[in-house]
């Protein structure tokens, strides 16, 4: 077997490994919040034993923007529950960088190498012909 081959395995079984885990680590911890309780938004502490386990309940909210733009208006913009994020537009720094080298390096921008990520898919292995075949 090949050190590519061998570390393909590896990293296959480590990644299943790591899927099993977290299953055991949710169930884990889903048996311990039926038991200590939960807040449905917010931390609840308890001590038992040696142990000081904090669960923390949360609640995940969206806004359905094209009803809030129909609403938006009639509430004062000092109170309007949403914020503004601002982010980089990576399309158009590319964009710069390929045509529009001079504009591209006024901005002050940081570069550093993410991590590579690593897809291994399995293929369909040929079919071995049974041993003595060949002399047939």
């Amino acid at each position: 077997m090949s050190e590519i081959t061998e570390l393909c395995t590896q990293l296959l079984a480590a990644k299943a490994a790591e899927g099993r885990a977290k299953k055991v680590r949710i169930d884990l911890e889903d048996k311990i919040v039926k038991l200590v309780g939960n807040r449905p938004e917010g931390a609840q502490t308890v001590e038992e034993g040696n142990f000081k386990i904090t669960t923390t309940g949360s609640i995940t909210r969206k806004m359905d923007w094209d009803k809030w733009a129909l609403v938006k208006d009639q509430i004062s913009e000092n109170l309007w529950p949403i914020k503004t994020k601002v982010e980089l537009d990576e399309t158009g720094v590319k964009y710069l960088l390929a045509n529009e080298p001079e504009i591209y390096k006024l901005l002050p921008i940081e570069i550093k190498p993410a991590k590579t990520s690593v897809e291994i898919k399995v293929l369909e292995l040929p079919v071995a012909e049974p041993k003595g075949a060949e002399n047939a």
